[in-house]
């Protein structure tokens, strides 16, 4: 299957979708990760400026981090 050509603007409005869906549906931690783990690695070719782990962080941004992790 072709993957559609996208945009920074789709990438936006779907991480952000995927943060507030978890977030609204209460999803467990783990389950937020799936649903945004998935996503980054569907989206993968369909565009060469696509970044990964920018679109993780940003559909995961209201996720509770582990104090511990220090970049």
């Amino acid at each position: 299957m072709k993957k559609p050509r996208m945009t920074r603007a789709h990438y936006t409005f779907l991480a952000q979708f995927i943060n507030d869906y978890a977030t609204d549906q209460n999803l467990s931690p783990s389950d937020h990760v799936i649903l945004a783990s998935r996503m980054q690695q569907g989206l993968k070719g369909t565009n060469t400026n696509f970044d990964g782990d920018r679109f993780y962080d940003a559909a995961t941004q209201d996720l509770a981090r582990d104090p511990q992790e220090v970049c």
